[in-house]
Order: structure tokens, then sequence, then C-alpha cells
């Protein structure tokens, strides 16, 4: 199956720089989620506009670094789900220097679904199911 890739531009800002103008590993993992939130959105799954309110914590999270993102560089997150098993999401991350599209990172992320009280979910919802089957197919 081809992954459906949705890009995202991020801007490298001071704030997540050391003194030497190099991005913090750690932001790497917060660009993950921008590009899983921009997924949702074309997917037009709105995870609190739900019937039920539904969460998706991450379940383990992998960033393999093959080059630093610096101040000034804007990034392209591109980010992909995989078929969904029961209510299991698995996303996969590239991240890319807009110029010159070296890449930075990439990695891996899953999440379990659950309710605001912890609960787990074990299936998809219907509507849900149907939002992300539009998605991966369109």
């Amino acid at each position: 199956m081809t992954l459906k890739w949705v890009r995202t531009e991020v801007p490298v800002r001071y704030v997540e720089c050391d003194p030497m103008g190099v991005v913090h590993h750690s932001h790497y993992l917060n660009w993950f989620e921008i590009g899983r939130m921009k997924l949702a959105e074309e997917a037009g799954i709105y995870f609190r506009e739900l019937d039920k309110e539904i969460y998706f914590p991450v379940v383990h999270i992998d960033c393999a670094y093959k080059e630093s993102a610096k101040f000034g560089d804007v990034v392209i997150v591109e980010t992909a789900l995989q078929q969904p098993k029961k209510a299991y999401l698995q996303f996969s991350y590239r991240i890319f220097r807009k110029y010159g599209r070296a890449l930075l990172a990439k990695g891996e992320s899953e999440h379990a679904l659950t309710y605001p009280d912890g609960r787990l979910i074990y299936r998809l919802d219907a509507e849900f199911e149907q939002k992300i089957e539009r998605f991966l197919s369109s």
C-alpha cells in the first residue's frame, strides 16, 4: 500500500535552538505532533467534535536524526497514517529542510485510542473509521 503523505511547513523559531542556532532534538517530536494534527484535519477528524471525546496518547515513538535543523530554516514535516488496526493508530514521519530537501529526521509513533477517563477503545467509531477510509483512499 502506498502511503498518503501530508505536508506541513514549519519555520524554525529561535526559541527551539541552542546558542549555536541548532534545533534541540526534543522539538522534532513537537513537529511530529504538528504533522499528526494537520493529517487529522485533512482527514476531517476533530477528536473533540466526535460523539464522544477521544484521546490518542502516544504509546511508542521513535525518531532517527540525520542532520540538524537550524535557526532560519523552514522544515517540511511529512506525515502518513498507516491502515488502522482496531483502535490503534500508527503514523510515519519525515522531516526535510525546505530548501535543498535534506532529510533531517524520520520516525514513527503509535497511539492507542482512549476515552478521557483512560479506558481503552477497542473498536473505531463508525464515523471515525469512515473518515479514515475516505482519507486513505483519496
